[in-house]
């Protein structure tokens, strides 16, 4: 039974808050304490749910916020194409009652740590991380090593690193595979490489995945970027590390639809 539960919204799906304040009122009939969150909440945070109103992107920046916090997270689709938001709005009383009486599972799905160089600073992503050429400059030199050991040197516009949770996302529209969201691998897939290995590796979860970024044409620096977020310039000669991260995503289903439905559902035209 919950007791408590976080409600984050995307402003620009709902701009004037009433299906928010829909699903607060409902909560609140039941009986359940409703905290609203945003990125100024004080922590700590505790609840026993927090409830997604919005898309997948939405999902993602809150599995951001609630980092390492194990606070299980369910989504109601406001967006168009949603894998891990699933509670449709015409469905939404019906999905929001089973979750109040604890009538859920929860899948801890991989998630992925990186660090640049011998910068402390780690990132972190639930769906990919993406090492990009800049546009005005010709193919990106990636020299590629797994566990230490030399894998290949790509010629590329870049290379996705994606988590089986974001195999769906933007490795699946550079032609990689679907992977089940919660098996324990890495995906590698490189971005209009030219050679020979130029489609997607499936790698253990445990695999430790080091890129060095080589010298450039016409720019100064390439980009990284986690879950389509915040680019990070990388100047040349230049090591980034990618591994799977200490911390995993807490996705909360009512559903008993499996990933391979959804993924029918959502791809039927």
């Amino acid at each position: 039974m919950l007791r408590s539960v976080f409600v984050y919204s995307n402003r620009d799906k709902d701009q004037d808050g009433e299906k928010r304040r829909y699903v607060e009122d409902f909560l609140k009939s039941q009986g359940v304490e409703v905290q609203s969150l945003s990125e100024e909440t004080p922590k700590p945070y505790q609840a026993d749910l927090a409830i997604v109103l919005g898309g997948d992107g939405t999902m993602i920046r809150l599995a951001h916020l609630l980092l390492g916090t194990g606070i299980p997270i369910i989504g109601i689709n406001l967006g168009r194409l949603g894998y891990m938001a699933e509670i449709e709005w015409n469905k939404v009383e019906e999905c929001l009652q089973k979750a109040i009486r604890g009538d859920f599972t929860v899948e801890e799905r991989l998630m992925l740590e990186a660090r640049i160089g011998n910068d402390p600073k780690t990132y972190f992503a639930v769906n990919d991380f993406a090492i990009h050429r800049d546009l005005s400059d010709g193919i990106l030199a990636i020299r590629c090593e797994i566990n230490g050991h030399f894998l290949a040197d790509f010629q590329a516009d870049g290379i996705i690193i994606a988590s089986p949770c974001g195999s769906t996302a933007y490795n699946f529209s550079a032609g990689g595979p679907i992977l089940n969201p919660v098996s324990d691998n890495l995906i590698l897939t490189p971005l209009c490489a030219h050679g020979l290995l130029d489609r997607s590796i499936v790698l253990r979860g445990d695999d430790h995945l080091d890129f060095y970024i080589g010298s450039f044409s016409k720019a100064d620096q390439a980009a990284f970027i986690g879950d389509g977020g915040r680019v990070i310039p990388i100047p040349a000669d230049t090591w980034i590390h990618v591994y799977k991260s200490r911390y995993s995503f807490p996705l909360a289903k009512v559903s008993d639809m499996s990933f391979f439905e959804i993924v029918q559902k959502k791809m039927r035209p």
